[in-house]
């Protein structure tokens, strides 16, 4: 009986404190229409994906956790039906490092530009820069039941580079049948890659002004010419205590959403204000991740005249789609 008394004398010590914790699912967008998991039955930690219009299907590419030896850059792809369920198998991805020593690709990207299909990723400079990381682009092809890439290219020459300093999530774009790239959405910095001579040239950086208060903005998915201004999903991070953390300050990764001008110099247009929330993105299951997180990690979209569909990583161990309706998602955004 007194140790009755005393777990709940201490639940209600714990009452206030936890009454004060933001509840990052309190009040889902109303855009959001629907959150999915997509559990892959050979690979159940699979995470991070990036989806698009492929082949008159849908084509996901995500990376595998490896549960013996815990490593995370083996990429694999499956086709999704239109209810995003896989109906094919894994096809596991060979990628040979650019550089000397084994590849460890990670976060993939899928773009169309025409009927040719384009994965873009990072790597490491190799065994003696094992820890930095740089953008690669390659051509990705389907032939004779199999996925591969050809002439991976990694970007080592651009400006703002430091060599120590790791590139990702660099989001790709087609302007006018060539394939663009954004280093940073503030500023807006474009850079058009110079595939063989491994470098980038600067096309434009504009700057704009946003209230979004959940740290620096960093790339996400691909963007896509959705009316006239294309629109991508970003990520950020913040160390903050929310109810969904138990009141711990650690940190959290939040998604919003951002158009930009169709021509150069291709100035933002739009951002969200708050972090785009919907069921299940904060509650549910908590893995282990390398550190305390609580992640959310957009990679990939596609889209009809009604809905938007984008694929996202959640806590580094599992692969979500969201449905948003296309009209309220670009109403909520922030007019710049």
């Amino acid at each position: 009986m007194l140790r009755f008394f005393v777990i709940l004398l201490l639940i209600c010590c714990k009452l206030p404190l936890y009454s004060k914790l933001i509840d990052l699912e309190a009040n889902s967008d109303e855009f959001i229409l629907d959150t999915k998991q997509i559990v892959i039955s050979e690979y159940p930690d699979a995470f991070n994906p990036s989806i698009i219009r492929y082949n008159n299907s849908i084509l996901m590419i995500f990376r595998i956790r490896d549960s013996i030896l815990n490593t995370t850059n083996q990429m694999g792809l499956v086709w999704l039906d239109e209810n995003f369920n896989p109906y094919s198998k894994v096809y596991l991805l060979e990628i040979r490092s650019t550089m000397k020593g084994k590849s460890m690709a990670q976060d993939p990207r899928l773009i169309l530009n025409g009927d040719d299909l384009y994965i873009v990723y990072n790597d490491t400079l190799g065994s003696l820069y094992k820890d930095v990381r740089r953008m690669v682009v390659a051509a990705l092809h389907f032939a004779d039941d199999t996925f591969y890439i050809e002439n991976p290219t990694m970007l080592t020459l651009f400006d703002h580079e430091l060599w120590n300093r790791h590139q990702k999530n660099w989001a790709p774009f087609i302007y006018n049948g060539k394939l663009f790239l954004t280093y940073s959405i503030n500023p807006h910095t474009i850079f058009n890659p110079i595939i063989a001579e491994e470098r980038c040239e600067s096309v434009a950086s504009t700057i704009s002004k946003s209230n979004w208060d959940f740290g620096e903005l960093r790339g996400g998915s691909q963007c896509f010419l959705v009316g006239c201004e294309y629109l991508g999903f970003f990520h950020s991070s913040k160390e903050m205590p929310t109810l969904q953390s138990n009141g711990k300050k650690i940190t959290h990764y939040f998604m919003g959403a951002y158009t930009f001008d169709q021509n150069p110099p291709f100035a933002i247009t739009s951002v969200s204000e708050t972090p785009i929330i919907g069921k299940n993105f904060y509650n549910g299951i908590t893995h282990k991740t390398w550190k305390p997180l609580r992640v959310v990690f957009p990679g990939g979209y596609i889209f009809d005249n009604e809905y938007i569909w984008v694929s996202y990583g959640r806590q580094d161990h599992e692969i979500w789609i969201v449905k948003m309706e296309r009209e309220k998602l670009l109403n909520s955004l922030k007019r710049l």
